[in-house]
C-alpha cells in the first residue's frame, strides 16, 4: 500500500507540474513561439560561410544584388531568396557577411565588398536588399560613407529605423546602437529623410517581436510596405514577401 501510495503522489505532483507549465507557456506571446519556429526552420544556413568570395557570373541584364543579413545572421540566411530571385533571372547575387564589431566597421566593409562587386562585375550601380540590422548598416554606408552614388535601390526589412525597445535586453556594442535613442540611430535620422539619391523601399508588419514598437520600421525617407502578421525571421523564407522584394528592384508599384 505504502508503494501505491508513493506511485500515485509523484503521479499526482507530476500532473500538478505540467499544468502550471501548460499555464505559463499559453501566457506567452503566440508570436514569440511562431518566431523559434521560424528560426529552428533557419539552422541550415549555419552550414554555410559568413563570407562569399565575389566572382563573375555573366551579364543578366539586370544590376548585381548584395543582400545583407540581420544581427546574429549569415549569409545562409539568404538561401531561399537567392533561389527565388535566380528564377526570376538574376545571376548576380552577392551576400555580405559580419560577425562582431560596430556598425561603423561594418559599414565601411560592405563599402568596401559592394566596391569589390562592382570592379568585379563591371557595373556602376547595385541593388541592396537588407534584413534588419542589415539595414542600418546599409543606410550608415549610405548616409556616411558616399555610398549613395552606386545604390539603385535600397530594400530593407524588419529594419528598425527608429531603433527598437527589444534592444534593452543585450548590451553588446550593436544591441546599444539599435535602442531609440542610441547615437547612431540619433545621428542618421538627424538628416533630410527625402535626402536619399536611390530608390528606397521599407518593409514592415504588424507581428515583430524584435522590433518594438513595430512602428520603429517605418521610415519616412521611403516607400513603406506594410505586409500584415509577418514575422521577424519569416522576412526570409516567405514567398510572399519574396515577390514584393521583387517588385521593389524591378520599379513595378508596390502598394501597401
Amino acid at each position: 500500500m505504502r508503494n501505491i501510495d508513493y506511485v500515485e503522489t509523484i503521479g499526482s505532483a507530476a500532473k500538478k507540474i505540467g499544468t502550471g507549465i501548460g499555464r505559463l507557456f499559453d501566457k506567452v506571446n503566440p508570436d514569440v513561439w511562431r518566431e523559434l519556429g521560424y528560426v529552428t526552420m533557419s539552422s541550415y544556413s549555419l552550414l554555410l560561410p559568413r563570407r562569399e568570395h565575389v566572382v563573375d557570373r555573366g551579364d543578366d541584364g539586370l544590376l548585381p544584388i548584395v543582400l545583407v543579413h540581420g544581427l546574429g545572421g549569415n549569409r545562409g540566411l539568404w538561401l531561399p531568396l537567392r533561389l527565388f530571385l535566380r528564377m526570376n533571372g538574376h545571376r548576380r547575387l552577392y551576400a555580405f557577411g559580419y560577425e562582431d564589431g560596430s556598425i561603423e566597421e561594418h559599414a565601411e566593409d560592405l563599402k568596401d565588398f559592394i566596391e569589390t562587386v562592382l570592379q568585379t562585375t563591371g557595373e556602376q550601380q547595385v541593388d541592396i536588399v537588407a534584413h534588419s540590422l542589415g539595414g542600418i548598416i546599409s543606410r550608415y554606408a549610405i548616409q556616411r560613407l558616399g555610398l549613395g552614388r552606386t545604390v539603385r535601390t535600397l530594400v530593407t526589412m524588419a529594419t528598425p529605423h527608429q531603433g527598437t525597445y527589444a534592444a534593452q535586453y543585450a548590451n553588446t556594442t550593436l544591441t546599444r546602437s539599435l535602442r531609440p535613442e542610441s547615437e547612431v540611430i540619433r545621428d542618421l535620422n538627424g538628416d533630410d529623410p527625402v535626402g536619399y539619391p536611390m530608390r528606397f523601399f521599407s518593409l514592415c508588419s504588424n507581428r515583430d517581436v524584435y522590433v518594438v514598437p513595430a512602428e520603429g520600421m517605418k521610415h519616412p525617407g521611403a516607400e513603406n510596405v506594410f505586409l500584415p502578421d509577418v514575422s521577424h525571421t519569416q522576412y526570409l523564407v516567405s514567398p510572399k514577401v519574396f515577390r514584393v522584394v521583387a517588385a521593389c528592384l524591378s520599379g513595378r508599384p508596390v502598394s501597401e
